[in-house]
């Protein structure tokens, strides 16, 4: 699960993709306008995810229709392909994602 993933979403308002992160439990990742922060904890093939999602540059529109939002993410990852669905708390608001590994994480010496 640990490694460096890219990531493909959909939204309320549109598509799009980033990179991520997965490592000790926590996540880190990004694209041109936003970056992403939260944790993660997996049960055998099961993803469960907490994500702060927050604008950093202007001119790329969100996917959600705003600037700051958390997501509650759940879904299967299967070997280096996972698909996770989840929404902005509280609201109707609905995301999906499809996540491919690209690579582990350096070892530390």
């Amino acid at each position: 699960m640990e490694g460096f993933w890219t990531v493909q979403f959909q939204g309320v308002q549109g598509m799009g993709a980033g990179v991520i992160t997965l490592v000790g439990g926590q996540l880190f990742g990004g694209d041109s306008a936003f970056l992403y922060k939260g944790t993660y904890s997996q049960h055998g093939d099961i993803l469960t995810a907490q994500v702060q999602v927050n604008r950093y540059a202007a001119g790329t529109g969100s996917v959600m229709g705003r600037d700051q939002f958390a997501l509650e993410l759940t879904g299967t990852i299967q070997g280096n392909s996972g698909n996770l669905t989840g929404a902005v708390p509280g609201t109707p608001l609905k995301f999906s994602a499809t996540t491919t590994k690209q690579g582990d994480l350096p070892v530390k010496p």
